[in-house]
């Protein structure tokens, strides 16, 4: 399987734990497997909403096992080599080649300010030693480490590090870092399902994000409309996938004001990444338990599970798409 080739939808799952805090290998099969049956065109296990920061090295490692081993090479299984130093991350990435998993995606490390230069030569290490592909995921909102398109262009010349999650919601930044990493075949993924269609548009390869989860038929739509180059279609298909934004941020708006904000920030020019997030782990297996999928609430301390309210919420606005049989 020729990692570097990705492109399409990939689905970020979330890890599902039982009361005790213990992996819950049923469900993470039970996810695993929807992903292949919804035609998922790859899985991320232990991203951000997969909690990685809170599970110890031999809790990811079974995580990786599990998925590869229910993936079965029907497809690509992503694991993580996030970690808070270039050793651990290493480590990690020899994990999960162990495991089975096809590449690894990477935050850097954000204890302490670093620049661009440090991120390279961690991303080289763990690139040459890993033993496995690798995306960059670039997340500055949680690490603090803010680079240019140019200083991500310097990523993408690492042997190894195939392709890149850009998580910065603002379309002309995912431009402009994709117009930086040409003529090379780096692929350059959304990290939001809401800026799908101006990644590919721009020549990126598709999204990474767990909102494909819970609405499949709708996000797949969307990405086979702009592969096909339906390009009015694929907009009017977009603008209505907004009407979902309740169900990643959990704040109890009007939808149209909701929109209307997310527009403002991601078509406008980037000046710089937000506040830091809050945790939306428990938001999201809440919203997958709710269109029936055999999860519990439970995540790892300091996460919170979602409050009633936001289950309310979550549950209306899963009803307002459609989306509460996972369609």
């Amino acid at each position: 399987m020729d990692i570097s080739r990705l492109e399409g939808i990939v689905a970020i799952l979330p890890t599902p734990l039982a009361p005790n805090g213990a992996i819950d290998e049923p469900a993470l099969r039970h996810l695993v497997e929807f992903g292949v049956e919804q035609g998922m065109d790859g899985l991320v296990v232990l991203g951000s909403n997969g909690e990685f920061p809170y599970l110890s090295f031999e809790e990811k490692r079974e995580v990786m096992g599990i998925a590869a081993e229910t993936a079965a090479g029907r497809i690509p299984v992503i694991g993580t080599a996030s970690a808070a130093g270039t050793d651990q991350a290493v480590a990690l990435a020899r994990a999960a080649d162990d495991a089975g998993c096809d590449a690894v995606m990477a935050a850097v490390p954000a204890y302490f300010e670093i620049g661009a230069d440090e991120v390279v030569s961690h991303m080289e290490t763990l690139a040459s030693e890993g033993d496995v592909p690798v995306f960059f995921y670039h997340f500055p909102e949680v690490t603090g480490v803010e680079l240019s398109p140019a200083e991500i262009a310097q990523v993408a010349a690492v042997p190894g590090v195939v392709g890149a999650k850009i998580t910065v919601v603002n379309s002309t930044f995912q431009r402009e870092v994709i117009e930086a990493t040409r003529p090379s075949d780096w692929q350059v993924f959304s990290g939001t399902s809401f800026l799908l269609a101006s990644c590919v548009e721009a020549g990126g390869a598709g999204v990474f994000c767990p909102l494909p989860l819970l609405g499949p038929a709708a996000v797949r739509e969307l990405w086979v409309a702009l592969r096909d180059g339906r390009r009015q279609r694929a907009e009017a298909l977009q603008a209505d996938l907004l009407r979902a934004i309740p169900l990643m941020s959990g704040i109890d708006a009007p939808v149209e004001q909701l929109i209307d904000g997310f527009k403002l920030a991601a078509h406008g020019p980037f000046g710089g990444s937000g506040t830091r997030p809050a945790p939306s782990q428990g938001l999201l297996k809440a919203a997958l338990r709710l269109c029936g999928h055999p999860l519990g609430p439970t995540v790892k301390s300091p996460c919170r599970e979602a409050g009633e309210e936001e289950v309310a919420l979550l549950e209306r606005t899963l009803h307002e798409l459609g989306w509460v049989n996972g369609s």
